[in-house]
């Protein structure tokens, strides 16, 4: 007598608990591949800051230790100044002065007189439409914020504005005379990317990317940016 042979197609159950499975797998694997993505982004995000703040200092060196102009309207000219200082092949000098994890478009140049920003240099550092500080007049160089991420506005080109202005300290640097709490985090009232706003972003997981002026880059959160940071007279 022959045994009945058992088929070994799917059933529907089975082929559902499989679906089921393999979607679950999915729904924990996507975030995973996210934040993966985020945090190469930021990596290489803190990777250009480093390349300018290595460039910065350079061009210091060869300036009687004085920093770039920042430009005036939209003109970058701190950018311009620093790119002969780059150690980038031509075309990829435009991408470093660019945070691969801006959320906005960034159109490219179109030609050799602009360059795509979306970096902001210290508002006070390096006044528009003048000749930077010297680095002799920064007390902490290691504390300081050299440039940082900025906020984008999605009406030029998605670039940022040419140098960090507010809070208004950055440029007043008026809390910096006399008695000052150092430790005091500075506002955070805007960080978003709908206008020409002259300030920071923390779009890194709440972070926002910097170079110090000591040339070293790092990631500060949001509400941890501090006096120390801003202010560079004492």
């Amino acid at each position: 007598m022959h045994k009945a042979l058992r088929s070994s197609a799917f059933t529907l159950v089975e082929l559902l608990v499989v679906i089921s499975i393999l979607g679950l797998l999915a729904g924990l694997a996507v975030p995973a591949i996210n934040r993966g993505l985020a945090n190469a982004k930021a990596g290489a995000c803190l990777s250009n800051l480093r390349q300018i703040g290595i460039a910065t200092l350079a061009y210091a060196a060869e300036n009687q230790m004085r920093l770039p102009d920042a430009g005036s309207g939209m003109d970058p000219a701190w950018a311009k100044s620093l790119t002969n200082f780059i150690s980038a092949k031509a075309d990829k000098k435009n991408t470093i002065f660019v945070c691969p994890g801006a959320l906005k478009p960034v159109l490219n140049a179109g030609n050799d007189t602009e360059i795509a920003l979306t970096y902001g240099m210290h508002g006070g550092l390096m006044p528009r439409g003048t000749n930077g500080l010297q680095l002799n007049a920064i007390a902490r160089p290691s504390e300081v914020i050299l440039c940082a991420d900025m906020c984008q506005n999605p009406g030029n080109k998605g670039w940022s504005p040419n140098s960090i202005e507010s809070p208004s300290i950055f440029v007043s640097q008026s809390a910096g005379r006399g008695a000052v709490d150092l430790e005091q985090a500075i506002s955070t009232t805007t960080d978003n990317d709908n206008g020409n706003n002259p300030w920071m972003r923390y779009r890194h997981n709440g972070k926002v990317n910097v170079v110090m002026t000591d040339g070293h880059a790092e990631a500060i959160a949001k509400g941890k940016v501090l006096n120390k940071h801003v202010i560079y007279g004492q």
